[in-house]
Protein backbone atom coordinates (compact mmCIF):
# COMPACT_ATOMS: atom_id res chain seq x y z
CA UNK A 1 0.00 0.00 0.00
CA UNK A 2 2.82 2.40 0.91
CA UNK A 3 4.47 1.70 -2.46
CA UNK A 4 1.28 2.63 -4.30
CA UNK A 5 0.95 5.89 -2.34
CA UNK A 6 4.61 6.73 -3.01
CA UNK A 7 4.13 6.04 -6.72
CA UNK A 8 1.05 8.26 -6.86
CA UNK A 9 2.88 11.10 -5.09
CA UNK A 10 5.81 10.75 -7.49
CA UNK A 11 3.50 10.86 -10.50
CA UNK A 12 1.77 13.94 -9.14
CA UNK A 13 5.10 15.66 -8.58
CA UNK A 14 6.28 14.80 -12.09
CA UNK A 15 2.98 15.98 -13.51
CA UNK A 16 3.18 19.21 -11.53
CA UNK A 17 6.71 19.93 -12.76
CA UNK A 18 6.16 18.90 -16.37
CA UNK A 19 5.87 21.57 -19.05
CA UNK A 20 2.37 22.97 -19.42
CA UNK A 21 1.30 23.18 -23.04
CA UNK A 22 -2.05 24.63 -23.91
CA UNK A 23 -4.66 22.17 -25.13
CA UNK A 24 -5.19 24.30 -28.25
CA UNK A 25 -1.49 24.32 -29.23
CA UNK A 26 -1.97 21.91 -32.15
CA UNK A 27 -4.66 24.15 -33.64
CA UNK A 28 -2.19 27.00 -34.26
CA UNK A 29 -1.82 27.96 -37.92
CA UNK A 30 1.32 29.81 -39.01
CA UNK A 31 0.86 31.75 -42.24
CA UNK A 32 4.08 33.30 -43.50
CA UNK A 33 4.33 36.00 -46.12
CA UNK A 34 6.09 39.20 -45.15
CA UNK A 35 5.07 38.57 -41.55
CA UNK A 36 4.18 35.44 -39.65
CA UNK A 37 0.43 35.43 -38.99
CA UNK A 38 -0.69 33.13 -36.20
CA UNK A 39 -4.31 32.01 -36.26
CA UNK A 40 -6.03 29.72 -33.76
CA UNK A 41 -9.63 29.06 -34.77
CA UNK A 42 -10.49 27.08 -31.64
CA UNK A 43 -9.62 30.09 -29.48
CA UNK A 44 -10.76 32.64 -32.10
CA UNK A 45 -7.36 34.27 -31.79
CA UNK A 46 -5.05 36.08 -34.22
CA UNK A 47 -1.80 38.04 -34.05
CA UNK A 48 1.21 38.61 -36.28
CA UNK A 49 4.96 38.91 -35.81
CA UNK A 50 8.10 39.75 -37.82
CA UNK A 51 8.90 37.11 -40.42
CA UNK A 52 12.33 36.26 -38.98
CA UNK A 53 10.84 34.69 -35.85
CA UNK A 54 10.87 30.88 -35.96
CA UNK A 55 8.05 29.03 -34.20
CA UNK A 56 8.13 25.66 -32.47
CA UNK A 57 5.26 23.59 -33.82
CA UNK A 58 5.88 20.16 -32.27
CA UNK A 59 4.67 19.39 -28.75
CA UNK A 60 7.76 17.34 -27.90
CA UNK A 61 10.11 20.14 -28.94
CA UNK A 62 8.09 22.71 -26.99
CA UNK A 63 8.27 20.57 -23.84
CA UNK A 64 12.04 20.60 -24.12
CA UNK A 65 12.10 24.39 -24.53
CA UNK A 66 9.91 24.92 -21.46
CA UNK A 67 12.04 22.58 -19.33
CA UNK A 68 15.23 24.43 -20.25
CA UNK A 69 13.99 28.00 -20.04
CA UNK A 70 15.64 30.00 -17.27
CA UNK A 71 12.42 30.96 -15.48
CA UNK A 72 9.15 29.30 -14.50
CA UNK A 73 6.21 29.69 -16.86
CA UNK A 74 3.12 29.92 -14.69
CA UNK A 75 0.40 29.27 -17.27
CA UNK A 76 -0.03 26.93 -20.22
CA UNK A 77 1.98 27.82 -23.32
CA UNK A 78 0.10 28.37 -26.57
CA UNK A 79 2.93 29.78 -28.69
CA UNK A 80 6.72 29.84 -28.60
CA UNK A 81 8.89 31.83 -31.01
CA UNK A 82 12.58 32.66 -31.22
CA UNK A 83 14.85 34.84 -33.36
CA UNK A 84 18.63 35.12 -33.55
CA UNK A 85 19.11 38.69 -34.80
CA UNK A 86 18.86 40.12 -32.22
CA UNK A 87 18.55 37.04 -30.01
CA UNK A 88 15.34 36.77 -28.02
CA UNK A 89 12.45 34.38 -27.43
CA UNK A 90 8.87 34.82 -26.36
CA UNK A 91 5.97 32.75 -25.09
CA UNK A 92 2.24 33.31 -25.29
CA UNK A 93 0.34 31.82 -22.37
CA UNK A 94 -3.42 31.46 -21.93
CA UNK A 95 -5.30 30.66 -18.73
CA UNK A 96 -8.33 31.52 -16.62
CA UNK A 97 -6.06 32.61 -13.80
CA UNK A 98 -5.29 36.22 -13.10
CA UNK A 99 -2.23 38.13 -14.24
CA UNK A 100 1.01 36.33 -13.35
CA UNK A 101 4.12 38.13 -12.12
CA UNK A 102 7.50 37.50 -13.80
CA UNK A 103 11.10 38.64 -13.10
CA UNK A 104 11.98 42.22 -14.08
CA UNK A 105 14.47 41.15 -16.74
CA UNK A 106 11.59 39.75 -18.81
CA UNK A 107 9.27 41.77 -21.04
CA UNK A 108 5.59 41.11 -20.39
CA UNK A 109 2.37 42.34 -22.02
CA UNK A 110 -0.99 40.97 -20.98
CA UNK A 111 -4.73 41.39 -21.39
CA UNK A 112 -7.95 39.89 -20.06
CA UNK A 113 -10.45 38.92 -22.77
CA UNK A 114 -13.54 36.73 -22.30
CA UNK A 115 -12.32 35.66 -18.85
CA UNK A 116 -9.01 34.51 -20.34
CA UNK A 117 -5.69 36.01 -19.31
CA UNK A 118 -3.37 36.16 -22.32
CA UNK A 119 0.25 37.01 -21.58
CA UNK A 120 3.12 37.64 -23.99
CA UNK A 121 6.32 36.87 -22.08
CA UNK A 122 9.57 37.92 -23.75
CA UNK A 123 13.04 36.78 -22.73
CA UNK A 124 16.08 38.69 -24.10
CA UNK A 125 18.87 36.22 -24.87
CA UNK A 126 21.59 38.87 -25.04
CA UNK A 127 22.28 42.02 -23.07
CA UNK A 128 21.68 44.36 -26.01
CA UNK A 129 18.50 42.72 -27.34
CA UNK A 130 16.00 43.80 -24.67
CA UNK A 131 15.09 47.11 -26.29
CA UNK A 132 14.38 45.47 -29.65
CA UNK A 133 12.39 42.77 -27.86
CA UNK A 134 10.29 45.44 -26.12
CA UNK A 135 9.50 47.14 -29.43
CA UNK A 136 8.79 43.91 -31.31
CA UNK A 137 6.71 42.30 -28.58
CA UNK A 138 4.67 45.46 -28.10
CA UNK A 139 3.91 45.50 -31.84
CA UNK A 140 3.01 41.80 -31.78
CA UNK A 141 0.79 42.30 -28.74
CA UNK A 142 -1.02 45.24 -30.33
CA UNK A 143 -1.93 43.08 -33.34
CA UNK A 144 -3.80 40.62 -31.09
CA UNK A 145 -7.43 39.97 -32.04
CA UNK A 146 -9.65 37.68 -29.94
CA UNK A 147 -13.33 36.87 -30.35
CA UNK A 148 -15.81 36.45 -33.17
CA UNK A 149 -14.33 39.28 -35.22
CA UNK A 150 -10.79 37.84 -35.24
CA UNK A 151 -9.05 37.67 -38.59
CA UNK A 152 -9.58 34.21 -40.06
CA UNK A 153 -8.21 34.77 -43.55
CA UNK A 154 -4.84 36.39 -44.07
CA UNK A 155 -4.46 38.89 -46.86
CA UNK A 156 -1.94 41.70 -46.89
CA UNK A 157 -0.68 44.52 -49.05
CA UNK A 158 2.22 42.28 -50.01
CA UNK A 159 -0.21 39.77 -51.50
CA UNK A 160 -1.20 42.48 -53.97
CA UNK A 161 2.45 43.14 -54.76
CA UNK A 162 3.12 39.43 -55.23
CA UNK A 163 0.07 39.02 -57.47
CA UNK A 164 1.26 41.81 -59.77
CA UNK A 165 5.01 41.22 -59.54
CA UNK A 166 5.36 40.84 -63.33
CA UNK A 167 2.94 43.57 -64.36
CA UNK A 168 3.64 46.99 -65.84
CA UNK A 169 0.12 48.28 -65.14
CA UNK A 170 1.39 50.32 -62.23
CA UNK A 171 -1.62 52.64 -61.99
CA UNK A 172 -4.00 49.70 -61.52
CA UNK A 173 -1.73 48.23 -58.84
CA UNK A 174 -1.55 51.60 -57.09
CA UNK A 175 -5.34 51.85 -57.07
CA UNK A 176 -5.67 48.37 -55.61
CA UNK A 177 -3.20 49.25 -52.87
CA UNK A 178 -5.04 52.51 -52.18
CA UNK A 179 -8.34 50.66 -51.68
CA UNK A 180 -6.89 47.93 -49.47
CA UNK A 181 -8.04 48.09 -45.80
CA UNK A 182 -5.45 48.08 -43.02
CA UNK A 183 -5.89 47.27 -39.35
CA UNK A 184 -2.87 48.57 -37.47
CA UNK A 185 0.07 50.96 -37.68
CA UNK A 186 2.43 48.35 -39.09
CA UNK A 187 0.03 47.63 -41.94
CA UNK A 188 -0.44 51.37 -42.49
CA UNK A 189 3.34 51.74 -42.80
CA UNK A 190 3.59 48.84 -45.26
CA UNK A 191 0.73 50.30 -47.28
CA UNK A 192 2.44 53.69 -47.43
CA UNK A 193 5.72 52.10 -48.54
CA UNK A 194 4.08 50.18 -51.36
CA UNK A 195 1.97 53.17 -52.41
CA UNK A 196 5.15 55.24 -52.56
CA UNK A 197 6.91 52.54 -54.55
CA UNK A 198 4.26 52.09 -57.23
CA UNK A 199 3.47 55.79 -57.51
CA UNK A 200 7.22 56.38 -57.99
CA UNK A 201 7.11 53.89 -60.89
CA UNK A 202 4.77 56.37 -62.62
CA UNK A 203 7.17 59.31 -62.76
CA UNK A 204 5.96 62.74 -61.71
CA UNK A 205 2.40 62.56 -60.41
CA UNK A 206 0.28 64.02 -57.62
CA UNK A 207 -0.24 60.63 -55.96
CA UNK A 208 3.48 60.28 -55.32
CA UNK A 209 3.69 63.85 -54.03
CA UNK A 210 0.84 63.17 -51.60
CA UNK A 211 2.35 59.96 -50.26
CA UNK A 212 5.80 61.52 -50.03
CA UNK A 213 4.43 64.45 -48.06
CA UNK A 214 2.74 61.98 -45.72
CA UNK A 215 6.08 60.26 -45.17
CA UNK A 216 8.20 63.38 -44.75
CA UNK A 217 5.77 65.46 -42.70
CA UNK A 218 7.03 63.77 -39.54
CA UNK A 219 10.63 64.82 -40.13
CA UNK A 220 12.15 67.38 -37.77
CA UNK A 221 15.55 68.71 -38.90
CA UNK A 222 18.55 68.89 -36.61
CA UNK A 223 19.84 72.47 -36.56
CA UNK A 224 23.48 71.42 -36.16
CA UNK A 225 23.30 69.10 -39.16
CA UNK A 226 21.51 71.75 -41.21
CA UNK A 227 24.22 74.31 -40.43
CA UNK A 228 27.00 71.93 -41.45
CA UNK A 229 25.26 71.12 -44.73
CA UNK A 230 24.77 74.79 -45.61
CA UNK A 231 28.35 75.74 -44.74
CA UNK A 232 30.25 72.75 -46.14
CA UNK A 233 28.37 71.24 -49.09
CA UNK A 234 29.70 71.36 -52.62
CA UNK A 235 27.11 71.82 -55.34
CA UNK A 236 26.80 72.03 -59.13
CA UNK A 237 29.55 70.45 -61.24
CA UNK A 238 31.69 69.93 -58.13
CA UNK A 239 29.50 66.99 -57.07
CA UNK A 240 30.19 64.70 -60.03
CA UNK A 241 33.82 65.87 -60.16
CA UNK A 242 34.30 65.00 -56.48
CA UNK A 243 32.84 61.52 -56.97
CA UNK A 244 35.05 60.81 -60.00
CA UNK A 245 38.17 62.19 -58.34
CA UNK A 246 37.61 60.00 -55.27
CA UNK A 247 36.66 56.99 -57.43
CA UNK A 248 40.11 57.12 -59.05
CA UNK A 249 41.59 56.23 -55.65
CA UNK A 250 39.39 53.15 -55.19
CA UNK A 251 38.56 49.88 -56.91
CA UNK A 252 34.93 49.88 -55.89
CA UNK A 253 32.31 52.62 -55.48
CA UNK A 254 29.15 51.89 -53.51
CA UNK A 255 26.21 54.27 -53.89
CA UNK A 256 22.96 53.66 -52.07
CA UNK A 257 19.35 54.49 -52.77
CA UNK A 258 16.02 54.59 -51.03
CA UNK A 259 13.88 52.34 -53.20
CA UNK A 260 10.93 54.70 -53.37
CA UNK A 261 13.00 57.75 -54.28
CA UNK A 262 13.43 56.90 -57.95
CA UNK A 263 15.57 59.99 -58.59
CA UNK A 264 18.40 58.33 -56.64
CA UNK A 265 19.02 56.22 -59.76
CA UNK A 266 19.70 59.36 -61.77
CA UNK A 267 22.92 60.08 -59.87
CA UNK A 268 24.25 56.63 -60.76
CA UNK A 269 23.26 57.22 -64.38
CA UNK A 270 25.05 60.58 -64.33
CA UNK A 271 28.40 59.07 -63.26
CA UNK A 272 28.37 56.08 -65.63
CA UNK A 273 30.25 57.70 -68.52
CA UNK A 274 33.08 59.21 -66.50
CA UNK A 275 33.52 56.11 -64.36
CA UNK A 276 33.79 54.02 -67.52
CA UNK A 277 36.50 56.38 -68.76
CA UNK A 278 38.62 55.70 -65.66
CA UNK A 279 38.32 51.94 -65.89
CA UNK A 280 35.11 50.96 -64.14
CA UNK A 281 33.84 47.79 -65.79
CA UNK A 282 31.17 46.16 -63.62
CA UNK A 283 27.79 47.50 -62.50
CA UNK A 284 26.54 45.53 -59.50
CA UNK A 285 22.84 45.99 -58.76
CA UNK A 286 21.21 44.76 -55.57
CA UNK A 287 17.81 44.88 -57.29
CA UNK A 288 18.67 42.35 -60.01
CA UNK A 289 17.00 38.97 -59.65
CA UNK A 290 18.83 35.66 -59.56
CA UNK A 291 20.73 34.94 -62.81
CA UNK A 292 19.33 38.10 -64.38
CA UNK A 293 22.85 39.48 -64.73
CA UNK A 294 23.71 36.64 -67.13
CA UNK A 295 20.68 37.48 -69.27
CA UNK A 296 21.46 41.20 -69.35
CA UNK A 297 25.05 40.48 -70.31
CA UNK A 298 23.91 38.77 -73.52
CA UNK A 299 24.23 40.71 -76.77
CA UNK A 300 21.31 43.08 -77.50
CA UNK A 301 19.74 42.37 -74.09
CA UNK A 302 17.53 44.86 -72.28
CA UNK A 303 15.62 44.91 -68.97
CA UNK A 304 12.31 43.07 -68.69
CA UNK A 305 9.78 42.72 -65.89
CA UNK A 306 11.62 39.57 -64.79
CA UNK A 307 14.92 41.42 -64.33
CA UNK A 308 13.85 42.47 -60.86
CA UNK A 309 11.18 44.29 -58.90
CA UNK A 310 12.67 47.78 -58.58
CA UNK A 311 14.30 47.54 -62.02
CA UNK A 312 10.78 47.87 -63.47
CA UNK A 313 10.82 51.55 -62.51
CA UNK A 314 11.65 53.72 -65.54
CA UNK A 315 14.73 55.48 -64.12
CA UNK A 316 16.16 52.12 -63.09
CA UNK A 317 15.45 50.45 -66.43
CA UNK A 318 16.93 53.43 -68.30
CA UNK A 319 20.01 53.23 -66.08
CA UNK A 320 20.42 49.61 -67.15
CA UNK A 321 19.91 50.50 -70.82
CA UNK A 322 22.53 53.25 -70.60
CA UNK A 323 25.03 51.01 -68.82
CA UNK A 324 24.46 48.31 -71.43
CA UNK A 325 25.15 50.79 -74.22
CA UNK A 326 28.37 51.88 -72.49
CA UNK A 327 29.59 48.30 -72.22
CA UNK A 328 29.25 47.66 -68.48
CA UNK A 329 28.99 44.07 -67.31
CA UNK A 330 26.12 43.49 -64.88
CA UNK A 331 26.44 41.74 -61.53
CA UNK A 332 23.51 40.40 -59.46
CA UNK A 333 24.76 40.00 -55.91
CA UNK A 334 21.71 39.70 -53.66
CA UNK A 335 21.97 36.83 -51.19
CA UNK A 336 19.69 33.93 -52.14
CA UNK A 337 20.99 31.46 -49.54
CA UNK A 338 18.40 31.59 -46.75
CA UNK A 339 20.72 29.75 -44.37
CA UNK A 340 23.25 32.58 -44.59
CA UNK A 341 23.28 36.08 -43.13
CA UNK A 342 22.11 38.44 -45.87
CA UNK A 343 25.01 40.89 -45.49
CA UNK A 344 27.61 38.11 -45.61
CA UNK A 345 25.93 36.57 -48.64
CA UNK A 346 25.86 39.89 -50.48
CA UNK A 347 29.53 40.60 -49.74
CA UNK A 348 30.61 37.12 -50.84
CA UNK A 349 28.60 37.26 -54.06
CA UNK A 350 29.95 40.69 -54.90
CA UNK A 351 33.56 39.62 -54.41
CA UNK A 352 33.25 36.21 -56.06
CA UNK A 353 31.71 37.64 -59.22
CA UNK A 354 34.25 40.45 -59.62
CA UNK A 355 37.60 40.67 -57.83
CA UNK A 356 38.00 36.92 -57.33
CA UNK A 357 38.02 36.34 -61.10
CA UNK A 358 39.27 39.78 -62.16
CA UNK A 359 41.54 41.19 -59.40
CA UNK A 360 42.29 44.45 -61.23
CA UNK A 361 38.66 45.22 -62.04
CA UNK A 362 36.73 48.28 -60.92
CA UNK A 363 33.16 47.98 -59.71
CA UNK A 364 30.22 50.36 -59.29
CA UNK A 365 27.52 49.20 -56.85
CA UNK A 366 23.95 50.42 -56.39
CA UNK A 367 22.64 49.13 -53.06
CA UNK A 368 19.76 49.68 -50.66
CA UNK A 369 19.92 52.15 -47.79
CA UNK A 370 22.23 50.85 -45.02
CA UNK A 371 24.03 48.08 -46.87
CA UNK A 372 26.88 50.48 -47.74
CA UNK A 373 27.70 51.39 -44.11
CA UNK A 374 31.40 50.72 -43.46
CA UNK A 375 31.20 50.55 -39.66
CA UNK A 376 29.30 48.19 -37.35
CA UNK A 377 26.34 49.70 -35.53
CA UNK A 378 26.41 50.31 -31.77
CA UNK A 379 24.57 46.99 -31.42
CA UNK A 380 27.27 45.18 -33.36
CA UNK A 381 25.43 44.65 -36.64
CA UNK A 382 27.75 44.53 -39.64
CA UNK A 383 26.38 45.60 -43.00
CA UNK A 384 27.50 44.37 -46.42
CA UNK A 385 30.14 47.09 -46.94
CA UNK A 386 31.62 46.48 -43.48
CA UNK A 387 31.95 42.77 -44.14
CA UNK A 388 33.29 43.32 -47.66
CA UNK A 389 35.94 45.77 -46.45
CA UNK A 390 37.10 43.66 -43.51
CA UNK A 391 36.97 40.28 -45.26
CA UNK A 392 38.64 41.18 -48.55
CA UNK A 393 40.76 44.16 -47.47
CA UNK A 394 39.29 46.34 -50.22
CA UNK A 395 38.25 49.81 -49.10
CA UNK A 396 35.09 50.97 -50.91
CA UNK A 397 34.22 54.56 -51.69
CA UNK A 398 30.79 54.80 -50.06
CA UNK A 399 28.30 57.50 -51.03
CA UNK A 400 24.94 57.77 -49.29
CA UNK A 401 21.96 59.45 -50.91
CA UNK A 402 19.63 58.41 -48.11
CA UNK A 403 21.00 59.56 -44.78
CA UNK A 404 20.65 63.28 -45.48
CA UNK A 405 17.77 62.88 -47.91
CA UNK A 406 15.33 64.84 -45.76
CA UNK A 407 17.70 67.84 -45.81
CA UNK A 408 17.92 68.00 -49.62
CA UNK A 409 15.91 71.22 -49.89
CA UNK A 410 18.69 73.07 -48.08
CA UNK A 411 20.58 73.21 -51.38
CA UNK A 412 19.29 74.88 -54.52
CA UNK A 413 21.13 72.80 -57.12
CA UNK A 414 20.52 69.37 -58.64
CA UNK A 415 23.05 67.71 -56.35
CA UNK A 416 25.01 68.56 -53.25
CA UNK A 417 27.82 66.57 -51.62
CA UNK A 418 29.47 66.74 -48.21
CA UNK A 419 32.22 64.69 -46.58
CA UNK A 420 31.24 62.56 -43.60
CA UNK A 421 34.23 64.03 -41.75
CA UNK A 422 32.00 66.93 -40.78
CA UNK A 423 29.76 64.66 -38.68
CA UNK A 424 30.17 62.78 -35.41
CA UNK A 425 26.87 60.94 -35.84
CA UNK A 426 27.30 57.14 -35.92
CA UNK A 427 25.37 56.55 -39.15
CA UNK A 428 26.49 59.68 -40.99
CA UNK A 429 30.15 58.92 -40.32
CA UNK A 430 29.82 55.31 -41.52
CA UNK A 431 30.16 56.34 -45.18
CA UNK A 432 32.69 58.53 -47.00
CA UNK A 433 30.35 61.08 -48.58
CA UNK A 434 26.72 62.08 -48.37
CA UNK A 435 24.79 63.37 -51.38
CA UNK A 436 21.67 65.53 -51.37
CA UNK A 437 19.70 64.71 -54.51
CA UNK A 438 17.20 67.17 -55.97
CA UNK A 439 17.31 65.79 -59.51
CA UNK A 440 13.75 65.68 -60.85
CA UNK A 441 14.56 65.36 -64.55
CA UNK A 442 13.55 62.40 -66.63
CA UNK A 443 16.52 62.20 -68.93
CA UNK A 444 16.19 59.51 -71.57
CA UNK A 445 19.09 58.98 -73.90
CA UNK A 446 18.76 59.56 -77.64
CA UNK A 447 15.28 61.11 -77.45
CA UNK A 448 15.14 64.23 -79.57
CA UNK A 449 11.49 64.76 -80.34
CA UNK A 450 8.09 64.64 -78.69
CA UNK A 451 4.59 63.45 -79.41
CA UNK A 452 1.47 65.29 -78.24
CA UNK A 453 -1.03 62.98 -76.62
CA UNK A 454 -4.35 63.92 -75.02
CA UNK A 455 -6.49 61.91 -72.64
CA UNK A 456 -10.03 62.36 -73.95
CA UNK A 457 -11.56 60.07 -71.37
CA UNK A 458 -13.46 61.11 -68.25
CA UNK A 459 -11.05 59.23 -66.01
CA UNK A 460 -7.29 59.24 -65.48
CA UNK A 461 -5.12 56.81 -67.41
CA UNK A 462 -1.61 55.37 -67.39
CA UNK A 463 0.35 56.07 -70.57
CA UNK A 464 3.30 53.74 -71.22
CA UNK A 465 5.93 54.00 -73.97
CA UNK A 466 8.09 51.10 -75.14
CA UNK A 467 11.04 51.03 -77.51
CA UNK A 468 10.20 49.42 -80.83
CA UNK A 469 13.26 47.18 -80.76
CA UNK A 470 12.07 45.68 -77.45
CA UNK A 471 8.55 44.81 -78.64
CA UNK A 472 8.48 41.66 -80.77
CA UNK A 473 4.74 41.38 -81.35
CA UNK A 474 1.42 43.04 -80.53
CA UNK A 475 1.11 41.47 -77.07
CA UNK A 476 4.78 41.48 -76.09
CA UNK A 477 4.40 44.63 -73.98
CA UNK A 478 3.03 42.49 -71.14
CA UNK A 479 6.59 41.34 -70.35
CA UNK A 480 8.45 44.58 -70.93
CA UNK A 481 9.48 47.65 -68.96
CA UNK A 482 8.35 51.01 -70.37
CA UNK A 483 11.11 53.55 -70.86
CA UNK A 484 8.55 56.20 -69.95
CA UNK A 485 5.23 55.97 -68.14
CA UNK A 486 3.03 58.42 -66.28
CA UNK A 487 -0.52 59.18 -65.18
CA UNK A 488 -2.38 61.47 -67.56
CA UNK A 489 -5.38 63.17 -66.02
CA UNK A 490 -8.74 63.42 -67.73
CA UNK A 491 -8.80 66.03 -70.50
CA UNK A 492 -5.09 66.80 -70.20
CA UNK A 493 -2.48 66.83 -72.96
CA UNK A 494 1.18 65.94 -72.56
CA UNK A 495 4.28 65.92 -74.72
CA UNK A 496 5.66 62.40 -74.66
CA UNK A 497 9.38 61.71 -75.31
CA UNK A 498 9.90 59.80 -78.55
CA UNK A 499 13.03 58.18 -79.98
CA UNK A 500 13.37 59.56 -83.48
CA UNK A 501 15.53 56.62 -84.56
CA UNK A 502 12.91 53.90 -84.15
CA UNK A 503 9.22 53.19 -83.68
CA UNK A 504 7.64 53.76 -80.30
CA UNK A 505 4.79 51.63 -78.99
CA UNK A 506 2.23 53.51 -76.91
CA UNK A 507 -0.24 51.72 -74.64
CA UNK A 508 -2.83 53.32 -72.38
CA UNK A 509 -4.49 51.60 -69.41
CA UNK A 510 -7.36 52.66 -67.17
CA UNK A 511 -7.31 52.46 -63.37
CA UNK A 512 -8.27 48.78 -63.52
CA UNK A 513 -5.48 47.89 -65.94
CA UNK A 514 -7.73 47.54 -68.99
CA UNK A 515 -6.04 48.39 -72.30
CA UNK A 516 -7.91 51.32 -73.83
CA UNK A 517 -5.52 52.60 -76.50
CA UNK A 518 -2.52 51.38 -78.47
CA UNK A 519 -0.53 53.15 -81.14
CA UNK A 520 2.74 52.82 -83.02
CA UNK A 521 4.38 56.24 -83.17
CA UNK A 522 7.04 57.44 -85.57
CA UNK A 523 8.65 60.85 -85.94
CA UNK A 524 6.04 61.65 -88.60
CA UNK A 525 3.08 60.93 -86.32
CA UNK A 526 2.66 64.56 -85.23
CA UNK A 527 2.76 65.89 -88.77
Amino acid sequence: MNKIITLLITLLLISGCSPKINEHFEQNRYVKNFNVHLVNDSLQLYFKSPSDITYTRERKALKKVIRNVGFKLKDSVLVYGKTLDPPYEYFVTVSRNGQQEYPENLVVFDTLINNKTIQFVGNPLAENSKRTLEIDLNTIFKSLEVGESYRKEISTIMDIVQKHKNSNKFYAILNEIHEFPVYDKQEEWTKLQMALTFSSFLGKNEFYDTYLNQLESRFKPNDTISKKIIENSKTGNDVIETIIKEAEKHKIVMINENHYYSNHRLLVSDVLVKLKEIGYKYLALEALGIKQDSLLNLKNAYPTLESGFYTSEQNYSNLIRKAKELGYEFIAYENTDHTKNREIGQAENLYNKTFKIDPESKVLVLAGIDHILEKPTSRGKEWMATIFKNTYNIDPLTISQTHLNSYRNLIKSTYGIISSNFFNNERLSSVDYLVLNNNQTNVIQNLFTSFNYKNNREDNVQVALFYGNEIKNKYDYHKKVPYFTTILKSGKKQELPIDENQKTHLYTFDENGKLIDEQIITTNSNR
